[in-house]
């Protein structure tokens, strides 16, 4: 059994049925990087084993160093968020490149650089709860974060950025080189003040109705 998988060969693996013994000879010739019909009439017994070990051995994590996610700017946070929510398997070349400080060759240290992103994600999602109108009740609140629909999370970032560059095209750079937490920051304050404003509003017709009503 090989110590450690690539990440192509994870991204080989994850494309095949793994519930369908018919891909089991499949898994073990990538696995072994085997001419396939080495494997084809092996016992299924052995198949059943080898390609649980397989999988098994892929989903294990190898700590490594990577970026300081604080020094993410709000682009790239935009960008590793739609990333994530469009697919992992299909999108780990520019998460890895967004979050790594050397080449990520093995599967081991990609999943735990994105498992570390993954918890930074959430919490700062749960940070900036109010501004992104979520669920504060914790494992209901990541469930939000997982179901969100990508092309929604892509509209939905674009209007943000379109709205924080007052419709002008040429500002939409300068606002995605903006540093995260700084625009999140902003963009509370800015939540804030309108909730507030809304409220004001919202008390002065309550009074103005009463006194009506008083007449």
């Amino acid at each position: 059994m090989p110590e450690r998988f690539t990440i192509l060969q994870w991204q080989e693996i994850l494309k095949l049925d793994i519930e369908d013994s018919k891909s089991w000879p499949k898994i073990m010739s990538i696995a072994f990087k085997q001419p396939y019909y080495k494997f084809h009439d092996i016992a299924e017994e052995s198949l059943i084993l080898g390609t649980s070990l397989i999988i098994n051995k892929m989903t294990q994590r190898k700590e490594c160093k990577m970026r300081d996610l604080t020094t993410l700017t709000l682009g790239e946070f935009v960008d590793l968020d739609i990333w994530m929510v469009m697919g992992i398997e299909k999108n780990i070349k520019g998460i890895l490149d967004l979050i790594s400080i050397h080449k990520v060759e093995y599967i081991d240290e990609a999943l735990f650089l994105i498992d570390q992103y993954a918890n930074f994600r959430i919490s700062t999602y749960r940070q900036y709860s109010v501004l992104f109108g979520l669920n504060n009740q914790g494992e209901q609140e990541e469930e939000d974060l997982e179901n969100w629909n990508p092309q929604q999370v892509a509209k939905g970032w674009y209007k943000v950025l379109v709205d924080l560059a007052d419709d002008d095209l040429l500002k939409l750079d300068a606002i995605t080189e903006q540093p995260l937490k700084k625009a999140f920051n902003f963009m509370a304050l800015r939540k804030e003040k309108i909730l507030e404003d809304n409220f004001k509003q919202l008390q002065q017709k309550r009074q103005h109705d009463l006194q009506r009503n008083r007449r």
